[in-house]
């Protein structure tokens, strides 16, 4: 509160739709085949507080594809961005965005890197080395901060490069790139060539680009359900039955196996 008004901090954090006051308050997300080519996107609204858990689970459900493995019966997951620093990404940049910019926090994923762009800046005299350095937490919206400090999602002291760093070494995965620009800081998340996916669906002018998807994600790992698929793609169980049985009957796919255990 500030006297008997909310402050910008209580309306971003609690209100259920901040953008009726302020612009740019939701995150954007899209998947790249290249840098002049967006396939598909999504936008993430509502209170800055709930927007964490609906970016983490859409990213790893839609936008990035695991390395399958499988140990007996238990199927492995790994994706070339460990969960623990993806999310404490995020919370860095929901933490210390200009909000006042009206740009939207934006995430670029491609099958090989994801990029997550903030508008922000530095501390006064600081440079990218002091960033990756240990330091003090100095965030931009210190209300913000603390409702997360209080929400168990950040620490107070600082240590959120190096919870990422640390993560990502664990994990076995190249330790993030940022970049510093005048209006803007960026993290780079890349894969290693033993977690890259490069899916390849040759086919003919019968199919669609929606059929193409759905493609791509049988080629990826054939045996995803018919609930999975319709997560993945954002759509009804009933889109996924119409479209498999358009691929079956142009003979693009079969069936090996029963319907319970087959694939």
């Amino acid at each position: 509160m500030n006297g008997s008004y909310l402050t910008n901090a209580a309306m971003l954090l609690f209100s259920k739709d901040p953008e009726k006051w302020q612009l740019g308050a939701y995150v954007k997300i899209g998947y790249f085949e290249t840098d002049a080519d967006l396939l598909y996107q999504d936008e993430i609204h509502g209170s800055i507080l709930e927007q964490i858990d609906k970016i983490v689970e859409l990213v790893y459900l839609k936008y990035m594809r695991a390395k399958i493995t499988y140990e007996g019966m238990q199927r492995i997951e790994r994706y070339f961005v460990p969960e623990e620093a993806l999310r404490e990404a995020l919370l860095n940049a929901l933490c210390h965005k200009q909000y006042q910019s009206g740009v939207p926090i934006q995430i670029s994923v491609y099958e090989d890197k994801l990029y997550i762009a903030n508008c922000g800046y530095l501390p006064e005299n600081w440079t990218l080395e002091n960033l990756m350095n240990k330091h003090a937490s100095i965030p931009y919206n210190p209300n913000i901060a603390h409702v997360f400090y209080l929400a168990g999602f950040i620490e107070s002291w600082g240590r959120g490069i190096e919870k990422i760093c640390s993560a990502c070494k664990k994990d076995g995965v190249p330790q993030p790139e940022y970049t510093i620009n005048p209006g803007d800081i960026m993290i780079k998340f890349t894969a290693p060539e033993d977690r890259i996916i490069r899916v390849t669906v040759k086919v003919t002018d019968k199919v669609t680009d929606k059929e193409r998807g759905l493609l791509t994600l049988l080629a990826e790992d054939p045996g995803y359900t018919m609930p999975q698929l319709a997560e993945r793609l954002g759509v009804s169980r009933k889109t996924v039955a119409v479209r498999l049985k358009k691929l079956k009957e142009a003979k693009l796919i079969e069936r090996i196996g029963s319907d319970r255990k087959g694939y």
